[in-house]
C-alpha cells in the first residue's frame, strides 16, 4: 500500500524535480514519471500538483528573484532557484505562516545547496516578504 509523504518529503521531492527539470530540460511529465519509479511506495499527487502550479508562475517567480537578488539571475544555482521557486509558491499560494516557509527553505538549502545557500535564500525571502508584493 502506498503512503502519503510528509510535508518535508513533499518539499524535498519538489525541489529535486525542479532541479532535474532545470538541468535536463525535461518536462514535468517525464520528471514525475521518474520520481514515481524511484518512490513507488509514495503517493505523489501533491508533488505533481505543486510542480504544475509552479510552472504556471515560473516567469513571475523568476522576475521576483531577479528584482530582489544582488546576484545576476543566470549565476544563481539550480538548487537555489528550485528552493526559491518552491518557497515563493508557498508564500503566494498557501496559508502557511511566512516564518515556517522561510525555515523550511533554509533547511532545504542546508541539505541540498552550497555552503552559504541558506543565507542567500533567507535574504531573498526576507526581502520579498517585507516588501509585501503580491506574486
Amino acid at each position: 500500500m502506498k503512503s502519503h509523504p510528509s510535508p518535508t518529503k513533499i518539499r524535498e521531492l519538489v525541489v529535486q524535480a525542479l532541479y532535474q527539470k532545470k538541468i535536463t530540460g525535461d518536462s514535468n511529465t517525464k520528471v514525475l514519471g521518474e520520481l514515481k519509479q524511484t518512490n513507488k511506495k509514495l503517493v505523489l499527487d501533491k508533488v505533481s500538483q505543486i510542480l504544475k502550479e509552479i510552472k504556471l508562475f515560473e516567469k513571475d517567480f523568476s522576475k521576483t528573484i531577479t528584482d530582489f537578488s544582488n546576484i545576476p539571475f543566470e549565476r544563481i544555482g539550480g538548487i537555489e532557484l528550485s528552493i526559491l521557486y518552491l518557497a515563493l509558491y508557498e508564500v503566494s499560494k498557501s496559508n502557511l505562516d511566512k516564518p515556517i516557509i522561510i525555515n523550511e527553505a533554509i533547511k532545504l538549502a542546508k541539505k541540498f545547496g552550497q555552503n552559504s545557500s541558506h543565507k542567500f535564500i533567507n535574504a531573498i525571502l526576507d526581502k520579498v516578504i517585507k516588501s509585501e508584493i503580491v506574486i
